[in-house]
């Protein structure tokens, strides 16, 4: 067998630099062309078929949930006829406990027979000769590329330092395409979010808001300047209407048409962009001499483009995916806080209220389930109702892993649009942590704290989280002091999820209590606000516990749909005038 590893000194001719070069071009091309993780895995093989007609060409990649190595393996000279293999260990990979994750050529792989018997096998054909280029990205190993032949063809030295170009390549889109994938947040970043939320839940002040969305982009996006544009479409110009860290043009003084420079590019186009090196950009205007790099996203409502966020640096190539990503979300905060403050001032002349109002309530349904879930074994159904008085309330049906959905209902303390975009900030972070933690009262617990650093302290929330699973039956919950769920079981005795703490966001550290109770066939679990019980007849007497339970029972025949409208009903025939003060959310778990 012949090894030759990186070491070996490498004669690189002229026409070499040239394939290089057009290796690096187009395989640029490819590989930017899609970053879907399939795709980009795809892309990649196909461009080792047409480069080093390889017979067989394999991919094996870290998996970053576990940190283990699985291969990605496609033959006929096509990456259609791609199979995901399990690997035990990095041995299993041809040559790789001889050459230490080193690039390699071989030229006969007889001592490899489980490998050769894997390539048969799947691809049919007994592999002769490989090359191998481990996968990089600053200083993370992701995984290995491979090219692989039988006696038809040996690959040379130039092969692999091709491979070698190649590899950089797709070692940068690999890890660029994961962090899409993923889409997570660090810690920082997602407090910085929170804490945008959290301001626009408290003024409606133009300027404020956007300030203290440009501080903190700042914190979490390396820029050296930020800039917010507003679109006026009777002009056809963006207008910059605030800025971080350009002190020589005052926010009022530069405009541009729709269409020139980037950001006018990006108010024509509705899509965000990232310039490498603004030098090779023929869009760019320069307000600054030593900027080298900018990103820039519109910002939306609906897909009406509204403004333009703009960050710039003077460092080339600092910006890439994850932070055009990142930028997005702050974009439709920012989005979110031009509309609500244009939609303020026209509504200072009249009925500001109740379009101040609708629009909160538009904003509160968008964060609600669009459908009630398919779960095996339970009928599930939830229904909000909001009051003329805009409030907080919430409920969501959350997938989390095969056989378990996560159960959330809650309600900020007080009304209107405060309330309810306090209700978005707890939305997401409770979503976040979902995705962070796997315990209940540690999710709690986090976001307990998000809560109390954030908000004011007479503003709170309560809510039920618990997760169902539907597998075996089991309801695992914690109450954080909201109104405690309903369980009816079939043989009719009653039963109060009580186990928890202390509303959200009232103490720093707040501690969290679980239990879980078995659901047997017939029993339903009633989640509620208070908007329900407290509903008021004439008399100024309250629906109350004791009605809602018995509405509960005397429905328990119908679906959960069934139960939710007779409760309604009810309600309705109790207060008689259909006018409710506060908001009404139920949700019904329905054991079949």
């Amino acid at each position: 067998m012949k090894d030759k590893t990186e070491n070996k000194n490498l004669e690189i001719s002229d026409s070499i630099v040239a394939e290089k070069e057009e290796l690096l071009a187009d395989s640029f091309k490819v590989l930017s062309s899609d970053l879907d993780l399939d795709a980009v895995i795809r892309n990649s093989l196909g461009i080792i078929f047409k480069r080093f007609q390889a017979e067989a060409a394999c991919l094996f990649l870290i998996d970053l949930h576990n940190y283990k190595l699985k291969s990605c393996c496609a033959g006929s000279g096509s990456p259609d006829r791609m199979h995901i293999l399990p690997l035990e260990n990095e041995s299993q990979i041809a040559g790789w406990d001889r050459v230490s994750r080193k690039p390699y050529l071989l030229d006969d792989l007889k001592e490899d027979s489980d490998f050769s018997r894997m390539v048969y096998n799947y691809l049919n054909f007994y592999p002769k000769s490989i090359i191998g280029i481990p996968l990089y990205k600053g200083g993370e190993f992701l995984g290995v590329i491979q090219a692989i032949n039988s006696d038809k063809k040996h690959f040379t030295d130039k092969d692999l330092e091709l491979l070698r170009v190649l590899a950089e390549r797709v070692a940068i889109t690999l890890r660029n395409a994961w962090i899409l994938q993923e889409a997570t947040r660090v810690s920082d970043e997602a407090r910085s979010l929170y804490e945008v939320g959290i301001a626009l839940s408290g003024s409606l002040e133009l300027d404020e808001l956007l300030d203290k969305i440009l501080e903190n982009l700042a914190k979490v996006i390396e820029c050296d300047i930020a800039m917010i544009y507003l679109v006026d479409p009777e002009k056809g110009t963006i207008n910059q209407i605030a800025t971080r860290g350009l002190d020589d043009f005052p926010p009022d003084q530069l405009h541009l048409k729709i269409g020139q420079g980037i950001c006018g590019r990006v108010a024509e186009t509705g899509k965000g962009v990232i310039v490498s090196d603004v030098d090779k950009n023929s869009d760019y205007i320069a307000c600054r001499t030593t900027t080298r790099s900018e990103m820039a996203v519109p910002l939306k409502v609906k897909d009406a483009v509204v403004g333009v966020l703009n960050v710039e640096s003077d460092k080339k190539d600092a910006y890439k995916n994850h932070e055009l990503e990142l930028m997005n979300a702050f974009a439709s905060l920012a989005a979110v806080s031009v509309e609500r403050a244009k939609l303020h001032k026209q509504m200072l002349s009249a009925r500001r209220l109740e379009h101040e109002l609708a629009i909160a309530r538009r904003i509160q349904k968008t964060f609600l389930p669009s459908g009630n879930p398919r779960i095996d074994g339970f009928d599930i159904a939830g229904l909000n109702l909001p009051s003329a008085e805009m409030g907080g309330d919430y409920y969501d049906f959350i997938p989390i892993v095969e056989n378990q959905y996560g159960i959330a209902i809650g309600d900020v303390s007080g009304n209107g649009i405060p309330a309810s975009l306090i209700m978005a900030a707890f939305r997401a972070s409770l979503k976040a942590e979902i995705r962070n933690n796997f315990a209940i009262r540690a999710i709690l617990n986090k976001v307990n704290n998000l809560l109390f650093e954030s908000i004011e302290r007479d503003r709170y929330v309560t809510a039920t989280y618990g997760v169902l699973d539907c597998k075996n039956k089991i309801f695992t919950f914690s109450n954080a002091g909201h109104n405690h769920p309903i369980l009816l079981r079939g043989s009719g005795d009653i039963q109060f999820l009580e186990e928890g703490g202390m509303a959200l966001g009232i103490f720093a550290n707040s501690t969290y209590e679980e239990n879980s109770v078995f659901l047997k066939s017939g029993d339903i679990v009633l989640f509620y606000t208070d908007g329900v019980t407290e509903v008021k007849d004439e008399d100024e007497v309250e629906f109350g516990e004791q009605r809602l339970i018995d509405a509960v029972k005397a429905s328990k025949q119908k679906s959960a749909a069934g139960i939710i409208n007779y409760i309604i009903k009810e309600i309705e025939k109790f207060e008689k005038k259909r006018r409710f003060s506060d908001d009404i959310t139920l949700i019904v778990m329905k054991t079949l």
